[in-house]
């Protein structure tokens, strides 16, 4: 009789119950446990980007640069990534605007000085493996400027924006990305998530602005589609370009789900690439329960558009994201601390090796420690 191989998914399915088992062995079936033919280990595409699967490691600020500049520890972070399986990765924010340098351990790139420091890690990434793909993403973070005077909460007030300093911040990003397609990464993502300028002007909490910038959604993601305009005048319309989005500012007169799907639609007009979802507050704590994770997905869920969807935030089980991977319209899932304590988490859910989920507990003590220090788990130390 001819040995019947099964997949991981045959093999949960049969083993669900007893009956299962027992089937097994009648069929004397060898198990192949690893996850082949799961999609989420699939190729995808963004924009001419052809990824080897479907998880990307979500922007974490790394805190491993020196005075602005590359480091060996930046490289390694990077590179440890890679290796570890990563159909892309997206690096923590770099600094575009030279007023707005706060952390001498943040990649700045507000000049062409940084372009032979970006061709570096181009270079020790593709060493590592030469499908991952590398992505810069850029922010303004607007913690004493904004489009009005109007803050998050808990925040002091800003002073707003005048329109020739839009006009300055539009040039700034667009300058930007063309370094990085100088320095030869595969796109970049625009950060218009979290609490940082760019989300600013998108919600109507904080744009309270009277002119062309505010009010209206068209008018709101006016600066977007500005800097989006020259951005493809420097690079051209194959130069990948992703936005992260907050799906919810989580603040009543903010962006919710029922006003998320109208500022996608409009954003989704100024020629962007993929659409990263996470929110304004996005380190929920100690994600442990099926409901607990991956905790953007109603906002991603609501989505109308033809274009590549990331959704990021609490994703921790390999086999929930296969299952929303097979019953919904997301694309690509973005992984952050659970990569800070597993760089190899993509290379061992494809192997089947241990358990579904993350060994990461969402305890956030990464991100307490990079005040000080660079990024890494508290737990593992590296």
């Amino acid at each position: 009789m001819k040995e019947k191989i099964i997949s991981r998914r045959e093999f949960l399915e049969l083993t669900a119950a007893a009956a299962g088992a027992m089937t097994l062995q009648g069929l004397g079936c060898t198990v192949n446990s690893g996850r082949e033919d799961y999609k989420i280990f699939s190729p995808g595409q963004i924009a001419n980007l052809q990824l080897k699967n479907r998880l990307i490691r979500s922007a974490t600020y790394e805190g491993a640069a020196a005075s602005g500049e590359v480091t060996d520890t930046y490289v390694k972070l990077l590179r440890d990534l890679a290796a570890g399986g990563a159909g892309m990765i997206i690096t923590g924010v770099l600094g575009v605007f030279k007023e707005t340098e706060y952390d001498e351990r943040m990649v700045q790139i507000y000049d062409d000085r940084c372009i032979n420091s970006l061709v570096r890690v181009r270079d020790e990434v593709r060493a590592a493996d030469s499908e991952c793909k590398l992505i810069a993403q850029m922010y303004h973070p607007g913690y004493v400027v904004g489009p009005s005077a109007n803050n998050w909460p808990g925040k002091p007030e800003r002073r707003a924006l005048a329109a020739d300093e839009i006009t300055a911040i539009v040039t700034g990003f667009a300058d930007a990305v063309g370094r990085v397609h100088e320095a030869g990464w595969d796109g970049v993502e625009i950060h218009a998530a979290h609490q940082y300028l760019l989300a600013s002007f998108l919600s109507p909490y904080t744009n309270k602005r009277e002119d062309s910038y505010g009010g209206s959604v068209e008018n709101r993601i006016r600066i977007i589609a500005e800097i989006m305009s020259e951005a493809r005048d420097r690079v051209g319309s194959d130069f990948m370009i992703a936005i992260k989005l907050n799906g919810t500012d989580d603040v009543d007169g903010g962006i919710d789900i029922d006003s998320f799907p109208e500022i996608v639609r409009e954003i989704d007009q100024t020629g962007v690439d993929a659409i990263d979802v996470s929110g304004r507050n996005c380190l929920k704590p100690y994600v442990s329960t099926a409901l607990q994770q991956s905790y953007f997905l109603q906002y991603a869920e609501a989505i109308d558009v033809d274009l590549p969807i990331i959704l990021t935030g609490g994703n921790r089980s390999a086999e929930l994201l296969e299952e929303i991977a097979q019953e919904n319209k997301i694309d690509f899932f973005g992984l952050s601390r659970p990569l800070v304590r597993e760089p190899g988490l993509p290379n061992r859910w494809l192997a089947g090796e241990g358990k579904a989920t993350a060994d990461c507990i969402s305890c956030n003590g990464c991100f307490g420690i990079i005040e000080n220090d660079s990024l890494h788990c508290i737990f593992t130390g590296t």
